[in-house]
């Protein structure tokens, strides 16, 4: 049973869909810019770390690109759509952690 409850607090909500780069990122690497293109361009994405559905980010009101800042954490996202037919596309932009 605390197995199963542990699954499900790290999966994404109904409708929304999982992205997994876990894989193909450095163990290093603290933060990713995700480049993010929706059409229609008034569409919005949001994305959360999986298990954690109230802290997300909004991508692209209003803008047919934009790029977000985000915690690598275990390299899997969520990623919840404004509206049920449009197109997204995500990339991970990789570049090493910079501190100002």
């Amino acid at each position: 049973m605390e197995k199963l409850l542990i699954a499900i607090a790290l999966t994404c909500q109904p409708g929304d869909r999982l992205v997994d780069f876990g894989g193909r990122l450095p163990r290093d690497l603290q933060f990713i810019d995700l480049l993010i293109s929706v059409q229609p361009f008034h569409a919005r994405l949001y994305v959360y770390q999986p298990g954690f559905p109230k802290n997300f980010q909004q991508c692209c009101s209003n803008k047919p690109v934009s790029v977000l800042r985000v915690p690598v954490g275990g390299g899997r996202f969520c990623i919840r759509q404004s509206q049920p037919h449009m197109k997204w596309r995500v990339r991970g932009l990789l570049r090493p952690d910079i501190e100002m």
